[in-house]
This record gives structure tokens, C-alpha cells and sequence, in this order.
């Protein structure tokens, strides 16, 4: 009789990609090298680009003189720019101002604050910009404050040209109108 029983099946592979030979490092160290190359030539182009557009026949030019050392070097500058100078007429301002002394001084009020250390934080960074501070100690229901004030300004329109220095700083401000001591 013959004998029924079957030899176990063998798994069958699936037959995988066809390697080609060529390694995956090889593509990538390809790939790098070529990168750096092409940076190289984009960071430089301007010596390539000039030594491949010049044409052969061309010598790179040369200083036809060299200048001595002991020929004195001279400035035009120094006598253009006198006549170059155009007067400013500041008067109208001052009279502007002069005719408007007001009973009014202006003040910048900066920032007012519980702890003196933030206050003078804050009065060194306005130093910083250029502008002169001064720290009030005030008591307030009780509760000691320490303003930080600019000014005083005799005109709103300095005022007004501080002000916006220190909006463009983001620098917040409150302006107070003052009445003059007499």
C-alpha cells in the first residue's frame, strides 16, 4: 500500500526586488557631494561667472602708477561742504513758543509703580533712549507709588515729538497738563 502521508509543504518565498548591484550609500554620498558642490559654486559665482565670461585675449588690468608714499593725500570734501551748507531758520519756533508761554507746563508720565526697583528699571531704560527721568514718591490711600515722569516740556509740541519717540519704543505714556508756578 502506499503510504499517504505527505511531506510538510515548504513556504514559498516571494521572489523580492531585483537588486541592481548598486549600494544606497552610494546615491546618498553621491547626492551630498553634489550639493556641496553646487553651494560652493553659487557662494563664489561672481570670480567663476567673471573668469568665464572674459575673453582670452584680456590681461587683468593693472595700476598704471602706483602713488608715492610721500604725495599728500587732499580732501575736497573740506571745501565743498561749507558751500553746501543751507542756513535753518529756528526763530519761528522760538517765537511760536515765546508767544505762547502759557500757563500750562506738560509732562510725560511713564509709568507709575509699587516697588521702586521697577521704577528705576524703568527710568534707566528711558535713559538709554536719550531721555532724562525723574522718580516721585506719592502716597495714594495709603500705599506708597513712585511715578516716572519726563518733562517738564514748555510747549505740547515737544511734548508731543517725545511722546512718539516713545510710542515707536512701546513705551506707553500718559501726558499731564500741569498749571506753571507763578
Amino acid at each position: 500500500m502506499r503510504d499517504y502521508k505527505k511531506s510538510p509543504a515548504k513556504p514559498r518565498r516571494r521572489p523580492g526586488p531585483k537588486t541592481t548591484g548598486a549600494k544606497p550609500g552610494r546615491a546618498y554620498v553621491t547626492g551630498l557631494v553634489s550639493g556641496i558642490a553646487l553651494t560652493l559654486l553659487i557662494q563664489n559665482w561672481e570670480p567663476v561667472r567673471d573668469q568665464l565670461m572674459r575673453p582670452a585675449a584680456v590681461q587683468p588690468e593693472t595700476p598704471a602708477t602706483k602713488p608715492n608714499e610721500s604725495e599728500e593725500v587732499t580732501f575736497e570734501f573740506y571745501t565743498r561742504l561749507p558751500q553746501m551748507e543751507v542756513p535753518v531758520d529756528t526763530r519761528r519756533d522760538q517765537i511760536r513758543d515765546d508767544k505762547e508761554p502759557g500757563k500750562y507746563l506738560y509732562m510725560l508720565q511713564a509709568g507709575s509703580f509699587d516697588k521702586q526697583a521697577d521704577a528705576e528699571r524703568l527710568k534707566a531704560q528711558l535713559a538709554l533712549l536719550g531721555e532724562v527721568a525723574v522718580i516721585q514718591k506719592v502716597t495714594v490711600n495709603g500705599a506708597t507709588m513712585h511715578r516716572v515722569r519726563l518733562g517738564p516740556f514748555n510747549s505740547s509740541r515737544k511734548l508731543d515729538a517725545v511722546n512718539h519717540r516713545l510710542i515707536r519704543e512701546e513705551i506707553p505714556t500718559m501726558a499731564l497738563k500741569i498749571p506753571r508756578p507763578d
